[in-house]
């Protein structure tokens, strides 16, 4: 049987009953896989970014999810892996599209500007 304790990035989910005397805290890393098989974006997007708390496993994860059926998981997933950086990321980012590995114009953000000034500052 499965230990039911939640462990550091765990989340419980509580209300008005108590939980079961023989239940299991579905959380950490079983959690998050199970969370990626949800039908609400907003929940698989959420899932990946605790999945990065668990080390090469849960780097896995969001390299299979620049797979996902939702454009919006995979842009968010790619997000997230270049901000992480990393030869392992770098090449699941090439194995997967070699154009993303590369930060476009797109991925830019507009950090601060100055309309007097002719250049402006950006930050990836």
């Amino acid at each position: 049987m499965a230990d039911n304790q939640p462990e550091d990035f765990d989340a419980v989910l509580g209300g008005e009953a108590a939980p079961p005397v023989a239940g299991v805290v579905l959380g950490g890393f079983e959690g998050i896989k199970s969370s990626l098989k949800s039908s609400n974006v907003k929940v698989r997007t959420a899932a990946l970014s605790s999945a990065l708390n668990y080390g090469d496993a849960g780097l896995d994860l969001v390299i299979k999810a620049l797979d996902d059926s939702s454009p919006q998981v995979q842009r968010f997933a790619r997000r997230l892996l270049k901000r992480k950086g990393g030869v392992r990321v770098k090449q699941g980012l090439l194995d997967y599209d070699p154009l993303l590995y590369f930060t476009k114009l797109e991925d830019w953000k507009i950090k601060d500007y100055d309309p007097n000034n002719p250049l402006f500052l950006y930050t990836n």
